[in-house]
């Protein structure tokens, strides 16, 4: 009996394919191993790398963009690449008019923003000193704005250096602008294309796959593609719109800069919980800096706007598809900003998202060779594929 046991419990783990791959993952392990040792001969590969992931996500968010319109087009009887082009023509005409009409506002904007900022700080480090004089919160709070402008003085400075030491070295300068210039040239391209021959490409990496993997390659890429496109392209929308009615609030009550501070709280807001946070500062400043009345104003508009995001936009748009919940977010955000700093807090809730899909998958595998094994002594439940599975509701 104890001989049965012991070979089940074998068959469970594998059998021969558990040797097979355990010393697989061995060679694996030493050809790791080997690499780092020599890592100077691998850097081009490096190189290569660093020079395509970013043309590479850019037209995958791109891709997930704009596909839902192309396949709406498609159904209505419009090609493909038609639909494609004309996609690409109308953002070209967008971009035109954006830099000819926009930029300049904005660019002046931002001049003066820059510019006012730090006497804005001494004013409110100075009004916060007068207000809170001889009590308990002086101190903490003069240290909290301190720490404020410093944090303001250094990306001033920083940037300002980076510009001096770039107009030292105009090898510098040119390899910056090459990699912007090729990462705005190939993602468009790499899109159109995808958008063009979406099928045709995925077909391409599905035959690559062992035919005994392909049933559940096909269902974990769906799956994946469903949750990560739909945060991506959710997130997108809710930050044009934020922007968009945040912009208009602050015109309508005579908030400063308010082109610069919505751009902010647009951009800021693809980062869920903290990114609001974020944007608030700044407009807070600002708006202090005027009245106390055009603060409360400001944060009566950031609030509504809050609102509506809460309970209207984002549900609309983002659905059902991606539900995490919020303290999920929060510690995904903090482990994942460590660790890829700003890549990581923009990009970490879509990692999660892959990592779960992918978790789930392997959990819902094990389940099944367990009631095919041990059945006997009770099987576990919920072994087929289901979407709601990968949700956090």
């Amino acid at each position: 009996m104890e001989k049965k046991q012991e070979t089940r419990w074998i068959k469970f783990l594998g059998g021969k394919n558990l040797l097979f791959t355990l010393v697989a993952l061995l060679l694996l392990g030493a050809v790791i191993f080997i690499f780092h040792q020599v890592g100077f001969i691998f850097g081009p590969i490096g190189v290569v790398f660093k020079t395509i992931i970013g043309p590479t996500i850019l037209a995958l968010i791109l891709y997930y963009l704009f596909n839902p319109v192309v396949n709406w087009l498609e159904k209505h009887k419009v090609k493909r690449v038609y639909g494609v082009s004309a996609i690409f023509i109308i953002l070209i005409a967008l971009i035109v008019i954006g830099i000819i009409l926009v930029v300049p506002i904005l660019q002046k904007q931002v001049d003066g923003l820059v510019k006012s900022f730090p006497q804005y700080m001494d004013d409110l480090n100075k009004m916060v000193t007068d207000f809170f004089h001889n009590s308990a919160l002086e101190k903490p709070l003069a240290n909290a704005l301190d720490g404020i402008q410093r944090w303001f003085d250094n990306v001033s400075d920083g940037i300002g250096s980076y510009f001096s030491k770039a107009v030292e070295g105009a090898s510098t300068v040119f390899s910056t602008l090459t990699g912007f210039a090729l990462v705005m040239v190939t993602a468009p391209i790499i899109t159109f294309f995808l958008l063009k021959d979406d099928r045709k490409f995925f077909s391409f990496i599905l035959n690559i796959i062992p035919p005994r993997f392909r049933n559940d390659a096909k269902e974990i890429g769906a799956t994946m593609s469903s949750q990560v496109g739909a945060y991506l392209k959710g997130q997108i929308l809710v930050s044009i719109a934020i922007g968009i009615l945040t912009f208009i609030g602050f015109w309508l009550v005579k908030v400063p800069y308010s082109g610069t501070l919505s751009i902010i709280v647009g951009i800021t807001a693809v980062i869920p919980y903290i990114g609001p946070v974020i944007a608030f500062i700044p407009a807070a400043i600002v708006a202090l800096m005027v009245s106390f009345g055009m603060f409360i104003k400001m944060s009566l508009v950031w609030m509504l706007v809050q609102m509506l995001n809460g309970h209207l936009i984002a549900p609309q748009v983002m659905g059902k598809r991606l539900v995490v919940h919020p303290l999920t977010i929060v510690i995904v955000l903090l482990v994942m900003g460590d660790l890829l700093g700003m890549f990581g807090l923009i990009f970490g809730i879509p990692i999660y998202a892959i990592a779960k899909v992918l978790v789930t998958y392997i959990f819902r595998k094990f389940k099944q060779r367990y009631n095919q094994f041990y059945g006997d002594s009770g099987e576990y439940e919920d072994t087929e594929f289901s979407k709601e599975e990968y949700l956090d509701e």
